[in-house]
């Protein structure tokens, strides 16, 4: 969808209307994933809706003149929280998803999942690593939706990982550009 790719190269830009972007695809996966019967999914867009919004609120700044919230790497004390949720989520997830919704994938879902909410969450505070879940994710529902013939979604989600592989670029250069002038 157009928005989505919108919302990620104004977020590689860090340019704050990417999260009303994200919002507007988000709420476009949660209307087809109703209509197509994949309530994992949809619920998975709803809890992106309610990141975005987070997102959208940690980059805004009243005064305008500075960023609300700079590039920067992920600090060690977030890393076991990090782990532990796509641990634990992978299997919550996963197990809901055999016994409630008959999924296909239902690891592989849930882990791409977890990822991808980590990655939201890690945007929202312009953490570098945020690129790196998002190409994990990615590839992963690139991959399921292959297997399920979703070509349109395949290539979308090809575009997503360019894209992701691109943010991950300009924000370490980025990154390594504003620890030198310190």
């Amino acid at each position: 969808m157009a928005t989505g790719i919108a919302g990620v190269w104004l977020s590689i830009k860090e340019k704050i209307l990417a999260w009303p972007f994200f919002i507007i695809c988000y709420g476009c996966y949660i209307y087809i994933s109703y209509q197509f019967g994949l309530p994992a999914l949809m619920g998975m867009n709803v809890v992106f809706i309610g990141l975005s919004l987070y997102g959208w609120a940690k980059w805004s700044n009243p005064k305008g003149s500075v960023p609300a919230v700079q590039v920067s790497r992920t600090p060690r004390l977030h890393w076991p929280l990090v782990a532990g949720f796509i641990c634990v989520g992978t299997v919550g997830v996963g197990w809901l998803l055999t016994h409630y919704d008959g999924a296909t994938q239902p690891y592989f879902d849930a882990f791409a999942t977890c990822c991808g909410f980590t990655a939201q969450w890690m945007l929202g505070r312009k953490y570098i690593e945020t690129w790196l879940f998002w190409i994990i994710s990615d590839i992963i529902y690139l991959v399921i939706f292959a297997l399920g013939g979703f070509w349109p979604t395949v290539l979308l989600f090809a575009v997503f990982t360019v894209l992701a592989i691109k943010g991950w670029s300009d924000w370490k250069q980025q990154s390594v550009l504003t620890d030198s002038s310190h």
